[in-house]
């Protein structure tokens, strides 16, 4: 793709569809066609980029990371009109691939020395950056790992915000929530990415590299702290929200509310795969080249044994907390046996 066809595919179709910031028409239904081609775009995408990354400047690879993550949250057309009297916004299969391929990207970069410039910028990279960043003017740009958690927690609590509640239209509402839920499920991505397991990329690099990141993913790296306790603070804290709301609104229309349920659904999701992680996973419970698991197999015995460590004892051990889960639960269970 020395052309870089994949990206400009991308950014030709979002654009005449509205679904980018700079485009002058409000964002309109994909065809099945085009739905097809933009799947299949950006997942060339992601494998040029990992397959040939020593030949992208980092500037141009932390530019598509950003691209992809900004898609695929909706952030490049939210303005547009997401929300149930006229729900436009990108086929869940086209969303959750550039959310992929964030993560991957994430990943690629995320150990010390891994995003370290191959070669210079040529020209042409340069256009095409540009052209890129100029399609969403106003793209989050996310240097560190510790600057997307803090990015990824904004968007997780906004819907929970008093003043949004209070004050703005409900469509705005359904807007933050829509975001709120493909966050969660970029998290979802991302630690599936560093356990090995649920990943569908080929990095082109030795089965060493995926265990150097899911070393450096548990304990950090440097003093910094560790993807995955990040995460679990991220998870906590926006199921907490969660609870909370539920608790202060127990109508019905609440409990049976559609782009709720999904949301508490895709934060409870993305818990459970921290709470499931392998701590020091080797060689013999993972092979991370082949992107599976090899125990599989063993799968079938009905459950995933969870083994956190004494450090997240505060986070998990809360009592009112605790309670406050099972009352929502219950609640949640008699409307739906009510409805």
């Amino acid at each position: 793709d020395e052309r870089y066809l994949f990206l400009r595919t991308i950014l030709e179709v979002l654009h005449s569809r509205g679904f980018l910031n700079d485009s002058a028409s409000s964002a309109a239904p994909l065809s099945g066609e085009e739905e097809q081609l933009l799947f299949h775009c950006v997942t060339g995408l992601r494998h040029v980029i990992l397959f040939r990354w020593d030949s992208f400047h980092s500037s141009l690879r932390t530019c598509v990371r950003d691209f992809l993550l900004n898609v695929g949250l909706g952030l490049s057309f939210i303005d547009s009109g997401v929300g149930p009297s006229g729900v436009v916004c990108l086929p869940r299969t086209v969303a959750m691939a550039c959310l992929s391929g964030a993560a991957s990207l994430w990943k690629r970069g995320w150990v010390a020395g891994n995003d370290s410039d191959g070669v210079q910028e040529s020209e042409e990279q340069s256009y095409v950056e540009k052209m890129t960043r100029n399609a969403i003017p106003h793209m989050q740009r996310i240097g560190k790992g510790e600057d997307l958690f803090v990015y990824l927690n904004s968007l997780l609590l906004a819907p929970f915000e008093e003043a949004m509640q209070q004050h703005q239209q409900q469509q705005l509402i359904y807007q933050k929530r829509y975001i709120g839920t493909m966050s969660a499920s970029f998290l979802s991505l991302l630690v599936g990415e560093f356990t090995g397991g649920n990943s569908s990329a080929r990095y082109n690099l030795p089965v060493e590299f995926h265990r150097s990141c899911h070393r450096v993913f548990e304990h950090g790296n440097h003093g910094d702290q560790s993807g995955l306790d990040a995460t679990l603070h991220l998870s906590m804290t926006a199921l907490s929200s969660l609870v909370g709301y539920v608790l202060n609104n127990t109508s019905s229309n609440t409990l049976q509310d559609q782009s709720l349920m999904e949301f508490g659904t895709c934060i409870i999701n993305v818990t459970f795969d921290v709470l499931s992680w392998e701590f020091g996973a080797g060689s013999n419970k993972w092979d991370f080249s082949s992107g599976a698991n090899v125990s599989a197999k063993d799968s079938g015995r009905g459950g995933v044994l969870l083994r956190p460590p004494q450090k997240w004892r505060e986070v998990l051990i809360r009592p009112d907390f605790l309670g406050a889960v099972f009352h929502v639960y219950t609640a949640v269970r008699i409307g739906v046996a009510g409805g």
